[in-house]
């Protein structure tokens, strides 16, 4: 059995979602308006409200990797800051 429904784009789907959250109206009014199942519309605001929560946690592990990778230049070039010192000790030590 073949699906002849009518298939919509992706920027399509997000302005319909973005006119429903944005607007005020109800979903069954805007879904009037663009000619589409009011479930449909339903449907694309859950999806993207699904994309949107992905992102955030996506976004978030990434702000916590960076946080991290910070800490650890950090470390690091203290570090390199205490052994160039540390040389520098031994290079005037060994003068003597």
């Amino acid at each position: 059995m073949w699906n002849n429904g009518k298939r919509y784009d992706a920027e399509f789907k997000t302005d319909a979602a973005r006119l429903v959250k944005q607007s005020g109206r109800s979903v069954a009014s805007v879904a009037k308006d663009l000619g589409i199942n009011p479930q449909t519309l339903r449907n694309w605001l859950g999806d993207d409200k699904k994309r949107q929560s992905y992102d955030k946690a996506k976004i978030m592990e990434l702000e916590a990797e960076l946080r991290a990778e910070k800490r650890r230049n950090n470390d690091l070039e203290e570090t390199v800051a205490i052994l160039k010192k540390a040389a520098t000790i031994f290079a005037t030590s060994n003068r003597k």
